[in-house]
Order: C-alpha cells, then sequence, then structure tokens
C-alpha cells in the first residue's frame, strides 16, 4: 500500500481528534508516531492495524472511521479540485468512477486504487468496487462527500461488496462552488 494512504490516516487522526489519539494509536499499531513515511510502499497490514486502534479510541468501529477518513480525504483542496475534475455534476462523477483508478496513477504512478465497476439503477448507480471493507467504506465516505459537494440529495448505502447510490433530488441545494479555472474558489 503507498504511503500516502496511511499518512491520510494520520493526518485524519491528528487533524480530527488530536495528536494523542495519533501517537497512542501508532505505538499500539507499531508505526512510528513521529509520522508517517509518505513516498515508500508500505504493508496492506498497516492501515488495518492503524484504522482498529484510532476506532478503537474514539469509539466506532473500522469501517466507520474509514468511511469518515473517506468523507474528509474528499474534501482536502487538492483532492477535491482532482475529483470535481470528473465531471461537472455529481451523475457524471460517479458514472466515471471507473476511470478513477487510472487518473490517480497519472498523479502517483505507485498508487493502487481498487478498480470500480459502475452500474446503472433507475435512480442512481451501484458500485462495485474491487476492494476490502475499508477501502469500500471509505469510498462510500468519498460518495457522501461528493455528493454534498454537488448539492445533491444521495442516499448512500453499502450492501454486500456494493454501493448502492440513490439520488431522490439532484437539485437538493446550490453545492460548494467550484471552478475549473480558479482554485481558490471552494477551497477547504
Amino acid at each position: 500500500m503507498h504511503g500516502l494512504v496511511n499518512r491520510s490516516i494520520e493526518y485524519f487522526a491528528r487533524q480530527t481528534h488530536g495528536d494523542a489519539v495519533w501517537t497512542a494509536a501508532a505505538t499500539a499499531a507499531g508505526v512510528d508516531p513521529r509520522g508517517v513515511e509518505l513516498m515508500c510502499e508500505q504493508d496492506d497490514s498497516t492501515a488495518r492495524r492503524l484504522l482498529h486502534e484510532i476506532a478503537a479510541r474514539v469509539g466506532c468501529s473500522p469501517p466507520e472511521l474509514a468511511g469518515d477518513i473517506g468523507a474528509w480525504v474528499a474534501q482536502r483542496s487538492a483532492i477535491r479540485r482532482l475529483l470535481r475534475f470528473a465531471g461537472r455534476d455529481f451523475a457524471s462523477f460517479v458514472t466515471t468512477l471507473d476511470e478513477l483508478r487510472g487518473r490517480a496513477r497519472l498523479v502517483l504512478r505507485d498508487l493502487e486504487l481498487p478498480a470500480i465497476s459502475v452500474a446503472p439503477l433507475p435512480r442512481g448507480w451501484k458500485l462495485t468496487p474491487a476492494c476490502d471493507e475499508a477501502w469500500l467504506h471509505a469510498l462510500a465516505g468519498v460518495l457522501h462527500a461528493m455528493a454534498d459537494d454537488y448539492g445533491v440529495l444521495a442516499v448512500i448505502e453499502i450492501r454486500g461488496e456494493s454501493i448502492l447510490v440513490d439520488v431522490p433530488v439532484v437539485d437538493f441545494n446550490e453545492g460548494r462552488p467550484f471552478s475549473i479555472s480558479d482554485p481558490s474558489v471552494g477551497a477547504a
């Protein structure tokens, strides 16, 4: 797993729950509490251990924590911009998620995101990512954040190994401002 994934877990824990939670969780997970090495490949079990240890300290399950991290990551300015480039509206964004893996590799060649298959439903989509439970919940968190960002009312449900996205109201609110030409518009 790319160090960026574990660094995201670290920054989320520090910014959302404080350095003390990070330090205790990292130590228990066998990770250097001073910080995760960013640009090196790390064992997949490291992320699982970190999620487990942080979740235990903040009173939620590791899948819930992964969903929160996904929503948090999607609102970081640089990531949000990359995600918003996928489409003018939420429908365009979701229907191009099958391209996300390739787009991510354009930015970081050695970042391995799971492949995502997207199938239409009457009022939304069924997403089936080739991933484990933590990635599934993180993707659901990203979808929640991006639905809000686009101003869409979306009901996002994990069912088995898939995510069902139901969109009962497309124009629920204005959404956050976004401009391709001006990165400061809507910056978090």
